[in-house]
């Protein structure tokens, strides 16, 4: 059985490198926006692109892992990965450079894999103890990825970010190869028999209310990554490093919610886990307006998104467990419509805040938006049941 058991840093660069290619970007969108000759509303699709592309990953990616196995669904999608993020060093054409961040989105595999196969090998507390190992593992890479986006793009240029995440696929490749072994030890006979199996998975109780508040919490990361920008720059006239810097906040938050879920898996139910982490999720943003409105410093907009990332950090590991065991033999299409769901949910959101960052107060437009996932969060957590645990 142990043999079967990959280590922990791999299964987190796996999943992880997918955060790390949405959020690395983020710093130097300006100056992207600059080498392509665009403005910043045709820049920031490019995260819009990234997000439709891995709520398609998701979507696949499941399924296809239940039926072939986990392991060669992984090869596969970081060779495209790999690829595309090689070509868009290469590409002058803004469309283009959109289109191959689309294919980047490949890497979003790698976190619907990791999370099936932590549902392959462990159960119930074990997995949700699991699942906050890894994430507080792979917050690392957000932790470090503005700041090093930054950093690359001020002394190299803002296109040497994407050879950078070429290189970051390739040593993921290579974990892949020598540490990922097969986990998926009850492959379904065909995706016809898959198709036949959903019904159970789609009427499942257990499965949508975890899976929405995962979702809309998650999505607070799509919307600040695209917003904070926007008003790093234009309203605190921030670099591109220190911007960066700036962007490291989110993760801090996130690994405390994932050591808190982790420490206290059992004394809480799942849905005290999930109520509590959206009321936090909630209240942050209505501090962060109200802060930087009675304070000029970067700290009063940037400092609450700790407390923000801390509710959805609590959610993550818990709100996955509930996921992937809703139905253990389609726990890979679980943890894909889940992770689809999630993508689409924080592209719709980012994209509503991209386009109307510059029509009035952004800071205003940006807190409006988080509150209404806020909201949306706490109302899902209420129906989860507390079987789900």
């Amino acid at each position: 059985m142990n043999s079967r058991h990959p280590k922990t840093i791999s299964l987190a660069a796996i999943s992880g490198i997918y955060i790390i290619a949405q959020v690395i970007i983020v710093p130097v969108l300006p100056e992207l926006s600059l080498v392509f000759s665009t403005d910043y509303k045709t820049i920031q699709l490019s995260i819009g692109a990234f997000l439709l592309g891995a709520a398609l990953v998701n979507l696949i990616a499941g399924p296809l892992s239940d039926r072939y196995g986990r392991r060669p669904i992984a090869f596969i999608f970081f060779i495209i990965f790999i690829c595309a993020s090689l070509a868009s060093f290469f590409v002058e054409n803004i469309y283009l450079f959109i289109f191959l961040r689309f294919l980047q989105a490949s890497c979003a595999a790698g976190m619907v894999l990791a999370r099936a196969i932590v549902g392959d090998i462990y159960s119930g507390k074990q997995a949700t103890i699991m699942f906050g190992y890894i994430s507080m593992i792979m917050a690392i890479g957000p932790l470090v990825g503005p700041f090093l986006g930054g950093l690359i793009s001020d002394l190299l240029g803002p296109l040497q970010v994407l050879v950078f995440l070429a290189l970051l696929g390739v040593i993921v490749l290579y974990l892949i190869i020598t540490d990922l072994q097969e986990t998926n030890l009850t492959k379904s006979e065909s995706i016809l028999a898959q198709l036949k199996s959903y019904p159970l998975l789609l009427k499942s109780n257990k499965f949508w209310p975890p899976t929405l508040v995962s979702s809309f919490s998650f999505s607070v990361f799509g919307i600040f990554f695209v917003g904070g920008p926007y008003i790093a720059s234009s309203i605190y006239e921030m670099s591109a490093s220190q911007i960066g810097v700036y962007f490291s906040f989110p993760p801090l938050g996130f690994i405390i919610g994932n050591f808190l879920a982790g420490k206290f898996s059992d004394e809480l139910s799942t849905k005290s886990f999930l109520f509590s982490g959206s009321c936090i999720l909630t209240l942050a943003p209505i501090a962060l307006f109200l802060l930087s409105n009675m304070y000029e410093h970067q700290l009063a907009f940037f400092g609450p998104i700790i407390l923000m990332t801390l509710g959805a950090g609590i959610i993550w590991p818990v709100a996955n467990t509930a996921i992937v065991k809703a139905v253990p033999p389609l726990a890979g299409s679980a943890s894909g419509l889940s992770s689809a769901l999630m993508v689409i949910v924080s592209a719709l959101a980012s994209a509503i805040v991209g386009f109307s960052l510059e029509l009035g107060n952004p800071i205003l437009k940006l807190t409006v938006v988080l509150v209404v996932v806020g909201l949306i969060t706490i109302f899902c957590a209420l129906f989860t049941e507390k079987e789900a645990d």
